[in-house]
């Protein structure tokens, strides 16, 4: 069932927990609960961008790895400068430019490149692999943002009942990434015929309001759905389209708005609060929360990584596993449920890492508290030259009764710094 274009799946996996890892267990969490993270230096296997070596500081063999992938070759900063530029020079007056267009593939899909000669003495410098990129802004223009818009701007509520989780990771000084997740029910999508193929568009458009109205930040999209017969469709209703995206924004209090439509009359709109702490980047904080079901192995993921990476999406990659965000906050005791997080702790930048650790608690709806895991170091995870530390936890669904819960986690530092972040979920 190949969801073209957007960043639409059929369902959630539920491939399973995050204690793989070995993380130590918590008071009153259970064995495992705790799993902590990992810098950003995942082993993704072969793919068409070139590997980078895991610490930045090894700088030449990152200029090598992006020469080699790009078509290009390495001028070293030397003091034999001439010789640089007499390469250049022969490279400009000996040469032959070859191209190629490439056969109509499905937006978002990525394609390895390789070129042979048949004669010795030539050099062949070319581009490891091409993508058809996703536009970050789709709807650009099109009848289709306007529609969306007036309907986002307008008092009129959504016809279809849509799950929407908002979580934010800062990039920067005051500056912050928001992950939107949403379940889209399957039914909501009209299928008509197209090029032999029962083809299906989910058009999606987000808009961040400041306090006086004005826009803080936006994107467009279109989930691009084609099946071959009844019979795949009728597969593709049993679950929801989980559908996730990703847009920079600067701190402070906004109303985010998402409306979508997918090809009926009927359209979802959906409305929540944004509030984004400021963050100097000079004091030990935390980012916000990411509930999940769907984890994966990062090695089993290599393909989706690729295609994320070239869109400038940044995937959420802790322990050596991908989390997806969800777009519910509802569980059953089944679910393999995970919450993923950031620890920002700049004193790792220019030298070893300080001691850290974080406690996760759960109270129910009457604030009495039923999960404690007490303060877990996490300093293990963490890399010098390196503020950022990814971690994910289990969420003992298992452990608690149906109702609604407040998720608690705070971070520490051994200077003194705190900071801590909440998230409501049920169970089911």
């Amino acid at each position: 069932m190949p969801a073209n274009g957007g960043r639409g799946t059929a369902g959630n996996s539920n491939a399973g927990g995050m204690n793989g890892r070995g993380g130590a267990g918590g008071r009153g969490g259970g064995g495992g609960m705790m799993v902590p993270g990992m810098p950003y230096n995942m082993n993704r296997g072969p793919s068409i961008i070139p590997p980078m070596p895991p610490f930045a500081g090894q700088n030449q063999n990152i200029l090598y790895a992006l020469a080699d992938g790009t078509g290009g070759f390495v001028i070293l900063n030397t003091n034999d400068l001439l010789s640089g530029l007499e390469k250049i020079g022969r490279e400009q007056n000996e040469f032959y430019l070859i191209g190629y267009t490439p056969p109509e593939t499905p937006e978002g899909s990525c394609h390895t490149l390789k070129v042979k000669v048949d004669r010795g003495g030539l050099t062949v410098r070319a581009r490891t692999g091409y993508c058809n990129l996703h536009k970050p802004d789709l709807l650009s223009g099109k009848p289709a943002e306007k529609d969306l818009e007036t309907r986002a701007q307008a008092d009129e509520a959504g016809t279809i009942p849509t799950p929407l989780q908002l979580s934010y990771f800062y990039t920067g000084a005051n500056t912050a990434r928001v992950d939107v997740a949403m379940e889209i029910p399957a039914s909501s999508v009209k299928f008509q015929k197209l090029k032999g193929k029962q083809h299906g568009e989910v058009n999606i458009l987000g808009i961040a309001y400041k306090p006086d109205r004005t826009i803080g930040a936006r994107f467009s999209d279109t989930v691009k759905l084609d099946f071959d017969d009844k019979k795949q469709i009728d597969e593709f209703l049993k679950t929801p389209l989980h559908y996730d995206n990703q847009f920079d924004i600067g701190t402070g209090k906004f109303t985010f708005k998402v409306v979508f439509r997918a090809g009926g009359e009927e359209f979802g709109k959906m409305e929540k609060p944004l509030d984004i702490d400021p963050y100097d980047g000079k004091k030990f904080s935390i980012s916000g929360i990411a509930l999940s079901t769907e984890i994966h192995k990062v090695d089993q993921v290599v393909e989706g990584l690729d295609q994320l990476l070239l869109e400038g999406r940044t995937p959420l990659i802790a322990g050596g596993m991908q989390v997806t965000p969800s777009g519910t906050s509802a569980f059953k005791k089944t679910d393999p449920a995970v919450c993923y997080l950031e620890l920002y702790e700049p004193l790792n930048v220019e030298g070893n890492p300080v001691k850290v650790g974080v406690q996760l608690r759960i109270l129910d709806a009457k604030g009495e508290q039923k999960v404690d895991s007490g303060l877990v170091e996490m300093t293990r995870y963490a890399q010098a030259g390196h503020p950022v530390i990814p971690i994910g936890l289990r969420i003992p669904t298992d452990q608690l009764t149906p109702g609604s819960y407040k998720l608690e986690v705070v971070g520490r530092d051994e200077k003194g710094g705190t900071a801590g972040r909440t998230v409501d979920f049920q169970v089911l």
